[in-house]
């Protein structure tokens, strides 16, 4: 039977679709390779395939990992206050990782709880959190430079068509990432199995939410902040970015470690900019994405302490 707690776990998917429509559409959008249609379909399709073939895999990466046994309350209170800390920031145009947000809320639940919480998985989660973005910025360092002297042997037309079809693959690559790591987290915090028909038919609902959230919601504001608003860089170096990021996203999942592609991305962006030489950078924005990463899951982590505590 699908868990009662499925109801806010949608919202939160929902939220998700809207905070990550820069990842999920905004590239290809901004790119003009596909109409809006277009690029929701493709996000559809990433978001499926990754949450069908590799979500699974996130199912225990709360409860189960970082706790050995959570009780319905804690879930419950973590799913509430993962989407009151994600509405909160997204409101303010600002990218927030929801997954430190979960993680952060999950932990302030089960420690007012009680409940045992496994260090060793928790330090595993927090050092990848860290780990994430370097690893990306150095994997988008070396990727970006083999393309840039790749596409220099080109002409024009060709270029151009590479690019174009790098945006589809990457903005593919990414969906599908997400749709394994950030949409299974969700899912398997709610529900904890993908068996029967009932579960891949709310796992296939949560995809098309995700994508909502983005086609409603998503069409700026956040999607501002990857791009023109921190760093301006080529269309071989937003497809280094993306490539890599998806990379490390699914290198996390394989470990169930829950992953926010906004660390990988400013990791890569910086690395991108290295390998070009790009100084101009809009400091503002990579401090608020940075500050983010300890805010947002320290805010979840009070929120729900307290709320357990009630």
């Amino acid at each position: 039977m699908v868990s009662t707690l499925l109801a806010p776990a949608a919202a939160l998917t929902f939220l998700f679709g809207w905070n990550n429509s820069a990842f999920l559409i905004g590239n290809i959008r901004g790119s003009g390779t596909l109409t809006l249609r277009g690029a929701l379909l493709t996000a559809v399709v990433g978001l499926l395939a990754g949450v069908f073939v590799d979500g699974p895999k996130m199912l225990k990466s709360l409860d189960g990992f970082l706790s050995p046994s959570a009780s319905f309350t804690t879930l419950e209170i973590t799913l509430v206050a993962s989407i009151l800390v994600t509405l909160v920031f997204t409101a303010f145009n600002l990218p927030v990782s929801f997954t430190a947000a979960m993680v952060g809320a999950f932990l302030g639940a089960t420690y007012q709880s009680g409940f045992p919480i496994n260090p060793g998985q928790t330090e595993l989660v927090v050092s990848f959190w860290f780990v994430a973005p370097l690893l990306t910025g150095v994997l988008t360092f070396l990727v970006y430079d083999g393309v840039a002297r790749l596409v220099s042997n080109f002409g024009i037309l060709t270029v151009d068509s590479i690019n174009r079809v790098g945006v589809v693959v990457s903005s593919l690559a990414v969906s599908y990432s997400l749709g394994a790591n950030n949409i299974g987290l969700i899912y398997g915090t709610a529900n904890g199995t993908f068996a029967g028909l009932d579960d891949w038919a709310a796992i296939a609902g949560f995809a098309l939410l995700a994508v909502l959230g983005t086609a409603l919601l998503g069409r700026g504001g956040v999607t501002g902040t990857v791009g023109d608003r921190m760093l301006v860089l080529s269309p071989q170096g937003v497809l280094s970015v993306f490539v890599t990021s998806a990379l490390v996203i699914w290198i996390g999942t394989q470990f169930a470690v829950p992953i926010s592609i906004g660390q990988c991305v400013l990791g890569g962006m910086f690395g991108a900019a290295y390998a070009k030489s790009v100084t101009v950078v809009n400091k503002k924005i990579a401090v608020e994405t940075v500050s983010g990463w300890v805010v947002v899951p320290v805010a979840a982590f009070i929120l729900a302490y307290f709320a357990s505590a009630v």
